[in-house]
């Protein structure tokens, strides 16, 4: 095994004193398994392993039999050239970053459209596959279309891959998260995914069983101007973001209501929703991409900015906001309002910023809340100093992360005199 670089990483499993969410694994910079030192030596010369280029954004657990075979996998987008590898994955016992599905997948750096230019998130069907989003960018230059890969996580072949037509994406298209809704859980044929095109402002709708996608454009893509300036640990950057998570309730969020796709831009302050059965419709895109706008729904407001958000078998919404720095919770059965948004765990130190969340089922058969935090701010700014720990992955047993009840609880959002909201701002104009 190669040891070089080790003392760069740290590996711990103590649990947080707050709300039982443990650090699993935390790096002061990223570094990998390359195939040999020669190997590792040429990447380095070459700019193609350049350390302070490396930034986790997604993360996703393979669980196997037992822990120590458990696979746990990062994203490393390339948002510049120096990520050798794009997708790969640590063991408890593991230090480095094994390449997925292979070193050779990453090493062309764009010139093998066969292989993996760029990978912000990933997604699992329950079927023991993992569906990877490969955007074909390296920085500002398209590569390769973008494009999704469906691999066998017990054999770690590829069992399909589709390549999305240029009609699919615009010259800044960012095609960024993946979401899965799998009609026929235990077989996974009929699968369509849902795709954030971060910066093309758009969604991406494919449908596995025909083999087809199409595009669906709305104004609640776009980012919100008022929202683009972000503040983490005091220093601020500009990132005008639109479309970036994605959920689908199992359920509908009220009986009044029917099964709908939840969707923000990261800058803004909002949620949104959209029924499945009008971006489903592919006739209705396919004649008009901009069709259908009275169904795009705001169905609340938080005020504040955040990132990546996963839901849990009850319902109970899970996101990460940038003020406070916390761990969030809403009961999808209540109405989206800052009352209603429970606060569950708050670290100005570890929860900065969070790219990637995910529910996961454990190997007892408990959902588990994973999370990748990535000191985003400093990697904006160029401030990023490898001598410090910039990088963690969390998990936090979800019963005990809810004190053991089924739906969202503790102080709420609202509740907290340290927010400035902007409707309170309002009200102080008024006075």
């Amino acid at each position: 095994m190669y040891l070089k670089g080790l003392l760069t990483i740290t590996l711990i499993f103590i649990l947080s004193t707050e709300a039982n969410v443990r650090i699993f694994k935390q790096w002061r910079q990223m570094d990998f398994q390359f195939p040999s030192n020669a190997i590792r030596q040429q990447a380095i010369n070459n700019g193609y392993y350049v350390p302070a280029n490396v930034i986790p954004i997604d993360v996703a657990v393979d669980y196997r039999g037992n822990l120590d075979s458990t696979r746990v996998f990062v994203t490393m987008p390339r948002f510049t050239t120096g990520v050798p590898a794009s997708l790969g994955y640590t063991k408890s016992s593991s230090l480095l970053i094994e390449p997925y599905p292979s070193y050779d997948w990453h090493s062309s750096n764009g010139k093998n459209c066969d292989g993996i230019t760029s990978v912000f998130r990933v997604a699992f069907d329950g079927c023991n596959q993992m569906w990877v989003l490969d955007t074909g960018k390296i920085g500002n230059i398209q590569y390769c279309q973008p494009q999704l890969l469906i691999f066998n996580l017990i054999s770690d072949k590829l069992v399909k891959r589709y390549r999305f037509d240029k009609s699919m994406y615009v010259d800044n298209s960012l095609f960024i998260t993946p979401i899965l809704d799998v009609a026929d859980p235990g077989r996974c044929s009929r699968v369509k995914a849902y795709i954030a095109d971060v910066t093309g402002f758009g969604l991406i709708v494919y449908d596995c069983e025909v083999n087809k996608a199409w595009r669906v454009n709305n104004k609640l893509f776009y980012p919100y101007p008022n929202y683009g300036k972000f503040t983490i640990a005091g220093e601020s950057f500009d990132l005008m973001d639109g479309l970036l998570a994605l959920t689908i309730p199992k359920v509908p969020l009220r009986q009044d209501t029917e099964r709908s796709l939840l969707f923000h831009a990261l800058a803004s302050g909002t949620e949104n929703a959209v029924p499945l059965r009008i971006i489903n419709n592919a006739t209705i895109w396919e004649n008009d991409a901009n069709a259908m706008a009275d169904e795009f729904k705001v169905i609340g407001t938080r005020g504040i900015q955040t990132g990546a958000q996963a839901m849990d078998k009850n319902g109970n919404l899970y996101f990460v906001l940038l003020n406070p720095l916390a761990i969030v919770c809403w009961d999808s059965s209540t109405s989206y309002k800052t009352d209603n948004i429970k606060i569950l765990h708050r670290n100005d130190e570890t929860m900065q910023f969070a790219s990637g969340v995910k529910v996961v089922t454990n190997l007892v058969g408990e959902e588990e809340l994973w999370l990748v935090t990535n000191r985003l701010q400093k990697f904006m700014t160029g401030t990023t100093n490898l001598s410090e720990i910039n990088y963690r992955v969390h998990v936090a047993n979800i019963k005990a992360l809810l004190n053991f009840k089924d739906k969202c609880n503790g102080p709420s959002l609202r509740d907290d005199q340290t927010i400035v909201f902007p409707d309170r701002n309002r009200k102080r104009m008024a006075n």
